[in-house]
């Protein structure tokens, strides 16, 4: 099965979430929570952007399927906007065991 590149996913997605701050983007190959074959992609907007329309989400998720489907990648593709300045929860923000 051929694998998408994450410059062409990268690419779709400046078209669609550039204007929105687009940083840059992550791709992970992993498996979903069925076992299944997945590419995990983070898009990682600049610090102080401005929230992001649930339609233009919605179409940067098309616009990784298209790319994808155009690569004969069969893997399913798994999309979380991350906003530098959002605040997460305790239990996922990155911590240093001790030593």
């Amino acid at each position: 099965m051929p694998k998408v590149s994450s410059s062409e996913i990268e690419e779709a997605l400046r078209k669609v979430l550039g204007s929105f701050g687009l940083d840059h983007v992550e791709l992970t190959a992993g498996v979903d929570h069925d076992g299944e074959a997945a590419v995990f992609v983070t898009a990682v907007l600049k610090p102080d952007t401005r929230l992001i329309p649930g339609e233009v989400s919605a179409s940067a998720n098309v616009a990784i399927a298209q790319v994808m489907e155009n690569a004969g990648d069969e893997r399913l593709s798994y999309l979380y906007i991350r906003r530098p300045d959002d605040e997460r929860p305790v239990e996922e923000k990155s911590t240093v065991s001790p030593p």
